[in-house]
């Protein structure tokens, strides 16, 4: 996208997009846990990728598709797959990525306020922590627009519902350059936003606080993620304290 037409806003997350892109190496991608997921993994992405059903040559955008990582599951299970990034760079990995698999889709840079897509042309918009980066009405405006009737809205986004998450974000944040500073963990209410006019199909939350703790301490597998699934299936008030979030939802 040409500079003089990026707000500041997009304009550092094109600066922080172009900076991620230097640091992807196209490592294979694990396809085979996204191809046919149980609805009851712990892990928000798999969970993200179950809420699909079946997308055999239905329309499928993956908005904010980044280094394409996505789209070889998508592409794999038949849909027909269109990627939209800010980044032109990271769209040039994505296109590689894809290339490498013998796979095809749509790529193209663009903005998630004006794909530029005609009105009611996407049976599924799948979009995996994009939102808390941008302006909510807009973006939320524009899927709704793309989507067609009975569509599927599937996203998966950072959440702070808690105050206390809040307070040990600050104790524990994300490494320098990783974020913007126009990113954050949403909100309850910038949840709504996004979810106004749409019918909630399909919700769980993921990540206690433990986990992301331990993963900064280098702790890490499977275990982890099993007790923080038991206590979220079991212990449903647990979810206000979660820091992820996935939902399905129905135009």
């Amino acid at each position: 996208m040409k500079p003089q037409s990026l707000s500041e806003r997009d304009r550092v997350e094109v600066e922080r997009s172009a900076a991620e892109a230097r640091k992807v190496a196209l490592a294979p991608v694990d396809v085979d846990r996204y191809l046919d997921p149980p609805a009851d993994t712990p892990y928000g992405l798999e969970y993200a990728f179950s809420l699909l059903g079946d997308i055999q040559g239905k329309t499928v955008l993956d908005l904010g598709c980044g280094s394409g990582e996505n789209l070889v599951p998508l592409a794999k299970r038949g849909a027909h797959v269109i990627g939209i990034d800010i980044s032109a760079e990271l769209i040039e990995i994505a296109r590689q990525r894809l290339s490498g698999y013998g796979l095809a889709a749509t790529l193209q840079e663009g903005s998630a306020y004006a794909t530029g897509l005609p009105d009611e042309s996407v049976d599924i918009l799948f979009s995996m922590a994009l939102l808390h980066h941008l302006e909510l009405p807009a973006a939320r405006k524009e899927i709704y627009r793309i989507l067609r009737p009975g569509g599927l809205f599937v996203l998966r986004e950072p959440i702070r519902f808690s105050r206390t998450m809040n307070v040990l974000r600050r104790l524990f944040p994300a490494p320098k350059g990783d974020i913007s500073d126009y990113e954050h963990p949403m909100t309850r209410a910038e949840l709504a936003i996004v979810t106004l006019g749409f019918t909630v199909v399909a919700q769980r939350s993921f990540r206690l606080p433990f986990v992301p703790i331990l993963t900064t301490f280098k702790v890490r597998g499977r275990p982890v993620w099993k007790v923080d699934r038991w206590l979220l299936k079991h212990l449903p008030s647990l979810a206000h304290f979660a820091t992820g979030k996935v939902m399905s939802l129905r135009k």
